[in-house]
């Protein structure tokens, strides 16, 4: 055989190994997608339906998951659902009574918000953006001091909240609650009586769903 035919004999031999890793890639890729898919339907339901709501929404996968997970592009399911976990995880109806409260809280906000600003869907940007307002309304009526600026706050997010998603009452809702509440707190102030009293009857984000999963 000439070396021009053992080159072309090498390449052959080459271009079928990588043509048969490709294929065996692909298969293992259209595996994890039903992997994901199962994992996340299960997940969600157990999660709204309260049975575990400690799910992580993390199938074993056959590629390293990081690959899978970018290549079917899932990675922005996953932080919203983490999210709206995490919202829900720092009991935000719940009294403050440590400052590992304050701390729960804290990070939940920080997270919200961050995936809040990545997403480019605009309907669960408004649902981030109301439970992070939630919580900013829940810090307005525990903190006399600075209930104006939180109730503010929160009423700048529901109001772009409305606007990413008009056809969200929780936004809507939230966002009347928030204006009763700085209208009384302001009320209060002027009258000089105690800043304490303007709570409005029900908690913050009441009618807040914690957001479609």
């Amino acid at each position: 055989m000439t070396v021009s035919g053992r080159l072309r004999s090498v390449v052959g031999g080459v271009v079928v190994g990588v043509l048969l890793v490709g294929s065996v890639a692909l298969t293992m890729l259209a595996a994890d997608l039903l992997r994901w898919e199962d994992e996340i339907d299960r997940s969600d339901a157990a999660y709204v339906a309260g049975t575990d709501t400690t799910r992580t929404w993390a199938p074993e996968t056959l590629l390293p998951a990081a690959v899978s997970r970018s290549l079917l592009g899932v990675s922005d399911d996953l932080e919203y659902r983490r999210a709206v976990q995490q919202f829900w995880a720092s009991k935000p109806r719940a009294p403050i009574l440590k400052f590992d409260d304050v701390t729960t809280r804290s990070g939940a906000e920080r997270e919200v918000a961050r995936v809040a600003d990545e997403t480019d869907d605009p309907v669960r940007r408004a649902q981030l953006l109301v439970l992070r307002g939630a919580l900013l309304l829940e810090e307005a009526r525990n903190s006399p001091v600075q209930r104006e600026v939180f109730a503010r706050r929160a009423i700048d997010l529901f109001k772009q909240a409305t606007t990413l998603d008009p056809a969200n009452a929780d936004a809507i809702y939230d966002l009347e609650l928030s204006l009763k509440l700085l209208r009384r707190a302001g009320a209060a102030q002027g009258e000089g009586g105690d800043a304490r009293s303007p709570n409005p009857d029900s908690g913050s984000g009441a009618s807040t769903s914690g957001g479609g999963l």
